[in-house]
């Protein structure tokens, strides 16, 4: 028989579940935001409940997270054993047995990763046996090249365990091959940058004509994050869709706004790309724009803060592509100006959609990239103007004062972020 203490256990719990159930209703288009305000005021949170307690992840989520982080580590340690005993005994196994170790390998631990993770529900531990089979997958695929006298940083090969690899996050909902998949992404087309780019090959340089093109991959990425986050089954994707398409983007920014490369002797490679890169930037701007619009359709139109980051990305892509052909005819050592302004503008933007939409993961980002921005820029100048001894303590000065000023900043948002009124949305989990 309930209790009146069970009771007031249950309408607790209740009324700290409410808010993140109305938002996620009111993103699937059940009910309005103005119905969403409404419904929170008639349960405002327990006065005498413990607010940090509600917020603390459960014992259960953090016993979850160390059985993955052991049974990932312990399936890496499997895979560098096996790995490490197949290249010491390579040259005595003969090619067919190679072979047939390679092919039957890597489907004989997805099977035994299957096993584990449905037939006797041991799910984080199958995953990280799955995990290893991926990374077995790699490895089979850069050993059969080998057999065959395929250079190892050939451009095939990573897109090759890209494909192989992908499918796999879907079949098992598993962030951390996803995170693999993602990885791989962004290595093939790293690795394809001298097919896009012949000049590349042997000089050394950066591809400045290529940049365009791999900041319209990281729109897609994101795009693709926002995308999955309509979709109840795949929303816990999205946040690592949305990662790496921001990192991705933040990098190229970031890398552009090197002084060094637009000096007169810098490395900035100039050249005109091959027609498949022109495809492959084609194809991941219409993408790009495609699952924009189905995610719009999704959430009725409520992307505005989305929206805006894919027209920052393209315009800094377009602004990119300007100034390195007009680098390629004249020299003009200030381009890196430019690039450094709008890296700030991004962070800023970053941080104020962390803040309108009650998304910290957006404001600790911005945080982050700023913090590494700031110390990488002091020493690109400043040690050519100060004494090395004292720069290192300038240095050490900027970097506590700073992250003193950041962390406070950070406090200050997240503490008004979590007590917004209930007029204004919460984050919905990702």
């Amino acid at each position: 028989m309930p209790t009146a203490n069970s009771d007031r256990d249950n309408d607790g719990d209740f009324r700290r579940r409410l808010p993140s159930e109305t938002t996620r209703w009111q993103a699937d288009g059940i009910i309005t935001p103005e119905q969403a305000a409404a419904i929170r005021a008639l349960y405002p949170p327990d006065a005498g409940a413990d607010q940090d307690a509600a917020r603390r992840p459960p014992a259960e989520a953090i016993g979850g997270r160390a059985v993955s982080v052991i049974a990932i580590m312990g399936s890496a340690l499997v895979g560098l054993g096996i790995i490490a005993f197949i290249a010491a005994n390579w040259d005595g196994i003969p090619t067919l047995g190679r072979l047939a170790l390679l092919i039957g390998g890597t489907p004989a631990i997805y099977a035994a990763g299957w096993i584990l993770a449905h037939r006797f529900r041991y799910p984080r531990v199958g995953t990280a046996v799955i995990l290893l089979g991926a990374v077995a997958y790699g490895a089979s695929l850069h050993l059969i090249a080998q057999i065959y006298h395929l250079p190892l940083y050939h451009p095939n090969l990573m897109p090759a365990w890209f494909l192989g690899v992908l499918p796999l996050a879907y079949i098992e909902r598993s962030r951390a091959v996803l995170t693999l998949a993602l990885i791989l992404f962004l290595a093939a087309a790293l690795f394809r940058a001298p097919v896009w780019q012949p000049a590349l090959s042997g000089s050394g340089g950066l591809p400045a004509a290529l940049a365009p093109g791999y900041l319209a991959l990281a729109a897609l990425l994101f795009a693709a994050g926002r995308w999955h986050s309509r979709i109840d089954a795949l929303t816990p994707l999205a946040r690592f869709y949305d990662l790496a398409g921001l990192l991705t983007a933040a990098t190229i920014i970031y890398l552009a706004g090197f002084h060094y490369l637009w000096d007169e002797d810098g490395e900035l490679l100039i050249g005109l790309p091959t027609p498949e890169y022109w495809a492959v930037t084609a194809v991941a701007a219409a993408g790009a724009a495609a699952l924009t619009a189905s995610a719009a359709r999704r959430r009725q139109g409520a992307i505005r803060w989305e929206t805006a980051a894919l027209l920052f990305i393209g315009a800094t892509a377009a602004l990119l592509g300007l100034v390195a052909a007009l680098h390629s005819r004249w020299f003009v050592p200030w381009f890196w100006i430019p690039f450094n302004l709008l890296l700030l503008a991004g962070i800023i933007g970053m941080i104020a959609a962390g803040y309108r939409h009650n998304r910290a993961w957006l404001i600790n980002l911005a945080v982050a990239i700023f913090a590494v921005t700031l110390f990488t820029r002091y020493f690109e100048f400043g040690f050519g103007l100060l004494e090395q001894s004292l720069a290192f303590i300038v240095t050490g000065i900027i970097l506590l004062a700073g992250g003193l000023a950041l962390e406070h900043l950070r406090r200050r948002m997240l503490r008004r972020m979590s007590a917004a009124p209930a007029g204004i949305a919460v984050e919905t989990p990702e």
